[in-house]
């Protein structure tokens, strides 16, 4: 599917997507994602240009790639393949050399003890169905991370779960990170929230964090449903007041409403 998914956008461009329209809102999130991202990074974490990162599940090579730009050395890894090729052929686009792809299993991480500053893990640990390999990858990564580093999450997290797991993904409370990082002197520092737009969001983006394939960024048109530029411009409306909810309320006392976080952990010495 990752091979297949970089020539899609072509596609969707072609005489033959003519009826296809851009979902606004997978672009918003996107977007959002980032932003967040950099900003605990910068803002946080003061990440400096000597930093050794690890990025876990590192997919197409999105993050490693915006780390490798600011920073001394990163290492990515994924369990696919196929994902670790696509990662290598975007890395290259970008000509650069402090980046090193590996394919390998975020439970069983084939590094030595205090390696990294970071370590990087968006949208991973919430597709581990199994809890004892859960287990297992975050205590590696607090393994792998120096004392004084940092252990970055992107996931489902809410305060609380009335539903434990969808078709797509295992849905586990902050506090499960929180305990189970603490067993390993890794403590939470800092969260905030990043979907309470979500009631607006949520048909638009109910396909998003389950594929990587660029079907997700656009409304082709099907029989029964409106066609693919009014959703368009709706996602559009949608993404404008997402971000106004999402940027202004993620640090308030709303944020314990919301399901997706990031958590923040630092490794300290007890």
């Amino acid at each position: 599917m990752a091979l297949e998914a970089q020539d899609l956008g072509a596609k969707l461009r072609s005489d033959k997507w003519k009826k296809a329209a851009r979902n606004r809102l997978a672009d918003y999130a996107d977007r959002r994602a980032r932003d967040f991202v950099v900003e605990v990074v910068k803002e946080v974490i003061k990440l400096d240009r000597s930093a050794r990162v690890l990025d876990v599940g590192c997919g197409p090579g999105k993050w490693s790639i915006m780390f490798a730009k600011t920073c001394s050395s990163v290492t990515a890894v994924d369990i696919s393949p196929n994902m670790i090729l696509l990662a290598r052929k975007n890395a290259e686009k970008e000509k650069l050399e402090n980046l090193d792809f590996h394919v390998m299993n975020v439970s069983r991480l084939d590094v030595a003890d205090e390696t990294y500053d970071l370590v990087n893990c968006v949208t991973v640990l919430q597709h581990m169905f199994d809890d004892d390999e859960w287990r297992k990858a975050v205590l590696e990564f607090a393994r792998v991370t120096k004392k004084g580093g940092y252990i970055l999450l992107f996931e489902v997290a809410p305060s609380f779960a009335v539903k434990k797991r969808t078709s797509n993904l295992r849905i586990r409370t902050m506090r499960q990170y929180a305990n189970e990082l603490g067993k390993v002197h890794a403590h939470l520092v800092y969260w905030r929230a990043v979907d309470l737009s979500l009631p607006i969001t949520y048909l638009g983006l109910r396909n998003y964090a389950a594929s990587f394939n660029k079907r997700v960024y656009y409304f082709i048109s099907r029989r029964r449903l409106p066609t693919p530029g009014l959703l368009s411009f709706l996602s559009w409306g949608s993404a404008l007041l997402a971000r106004v909810i999402d940027y202004k309320l993620g640090e308030t006392p709303l944020s314990y409403l919301s399901l997706g976080r990031i958590l923040l952990f630092q490794k300290t010495s007890r």
